[in-house]
């Protein structure tokens, strides 16, 4: 774990809660669903909060050509999942529950941080290594990141309301067809990104997420290789135990 003295991706925007930490996910298929988007959110608030930190101290072109990569790898994989949540999974709950309009405050959350999150896309996109400013770059982050971990955080609430309604088998199988869904990006991006920015340690200690016998193994010595340099900016090794980030100032 990163020391005392140097700050990690568990803030500014706080982490979250997941279920599991005062639940049974197995009691019922909405709190596993609620806990495996929990796991995933907190993921999203530690890139969130890697970039952030990070910004100001990048300095040479190379390091920074690899920063505004892996920025850009995270608002993909951010905007992404909501295109998921908005086109898929949300519609697939609300089928099974019967209950159209069910999640339609979340998905109205989602156009709070989304113009934000279009501009930081298009910024890392953009942006030659000579033109990088730190300001703008943060400047955009803290526009989009209270609406976003807000809604992070409410959507897990949502999620758990789900609970009453009996058919929790057919609520499951729209989560994992839409995982499945989410499991086709860039294998040499999405893997080696989201398995760095995991916490195994998180809450005591979690297998998030449970992957086949060497998987990881094969994310780390053949996926991430095409954009080493990018993962270096993340808070986590492979294996998802927390590391310093490598380029932070002392508190």
């Amino acid at each position: 774990m990163a020391t005392k003295a140097q700050q990690w991706a568990d803030g500014p925007w706080e982490l979250i809660e997941t279920p599991s930490k005062s639940m049974d996910v197995k009691k019922h298929p909405a709190i596993y669903i609620a806990n495996e988007m929990a796991f995933a959110h907190n993921s999203m608030l530690r890139g969130l909060n890697s970039i952030y930190l990070q910004a100001p101290h990048v300095h040479k072109h190379r390091d920074i050509a690899d920063f505004l990569f892996f920025v850009r790898s995270w608002a993909a994989w951010v905007s992404h999942h909501h295109v998921i949540e908005e086109e898929k999974m949300f519609p697939g709950f609300e089928k099974v529950i019967r209950k159209p309009g069910f999640l339609e405050g979340n998905v109205n959350q989602h156009h709070a941080f989304q113009p934000a999150l279009k501009r930081l896309l298009a910024y890392s996109k953009e942006t030659k290594p000579e033109a990088y400013d730190s300001l703008i770059l943060r400047g955009i982050v803290e526009e989009m990141a209270p609406p976003l971990r807000g809604h992070l955080s409410d959507e897990i609430g949502t999620l758990l309301s789900m609970q009453p309604y009996d058919d929790g088998e057919a609520l499951l199988k729209v989560y994992r067809e839409c995982e499945a869904e989410a499991g086709k990006q860039d294998k040499h991006v999405v893997p080696p990104m989201v398995l760095g920015l995991r916490d195994v340690t998180f809450e005591g200690g979690n297998r998030w997420p449970v992957m086949p016998p060497l998987s990881e193994w094969f994310v780390h010595y053949i996926f991430a290789r095409k954009y080493s340099g990018s993962w270096m900016f993340l808070p986590c090794d492979t294996w998802g135990k927390p590391r310093p980030l490598a380029f932070v100032e002392e508190r």
